[in-house]
């Protein structure tokens, strides 16, 4: 087993299991308004529901849960190219729910909560600039923290997600994981690019 796929099961696991889901119910109506379409995910410590698309929030772009938490990215039904801003959704292991925005062309990758960074993440997914940029952010994240280590306090605190993409792809390059430190690189050098003026925005 490589390096790559320690600790970053769960969390990639997640996120297809959200994306399939949100593909099942892509197009359907859900009667009387109903607040959250749910789906139960297994993990390690028990099992988690990922809120998916609904008539209020929007399109799903991304979610994923820990062993005390689960999250929804969504591209609101107002969604505007020219301003955009992306809403997350936080649940707490006894169901207690965060909301908070992000402006995607304000997201600062060296000083970034782990929500605002998997928005911008989805974000660069979601606009073609970057398809790995889900799994390059989960998975350095995962190797920060190792497993089980990353809860819902950590989802909130600011970090620089450069210096974690660099030690994922340092962790990789000295396991022999061209392919995993490749991923890694890629993902940091689309980030370097943005941060220069005028890239992206």
């Amino acid at each position: 087993m490589s390096v790559s796929a320690i600790g970053t099961a769960q969390y990639l696991a997640t996120e297809y299991g959200a994306k399939k889901a949100a593909q099942r119910t892509a197009g359907k109506s859900f009667a009387g308004h109903m607040d959250n379409a749910v789906q139960k995910t297994q993990m390690p410590s028990g099992t988690f529901e990922l809120h998916l698309s609904n008539d209020i929030d929007g399109k799903v772009i991304g979610a994923g849960c820990g062993n005390d938490y689960s999250f929804t990215v969504y591209e609101p039904k107002d969604f505007d190219p020219a301003n955009p801003v992306y809403k997350m959704k936080v649940w707490d292991k006894d169901g207690n729910v965060t909301e908070q925005s992000a402006d995607m062309s304000k997201v600062d990758a060296r000083n970034s909560d782990y929500l605002s960074m998997y928005a911008y993440s989805s974000y660069l997914t979601a606009m073609g600039i970057y398809s790995g940029a889900q799994s390059a952010l989960t998975g350095a994240n995962a190797l920060q923290y190792g497993i089980g280590g990353f809860g819902y306090g950590n989802l909130f605190g600011r970090t620089n997600w450069m210096n974690v993409l660099q030690n994922a792809m340092q962790s990789q390059y000295s396991a022999g994981n061209l392919q995993g430190y490749m991923n890694y690189k890629g993902y940091y050098d689309t980030l370097s690019k943005i941060n220069n003026p005028g890239w992206l925005f």
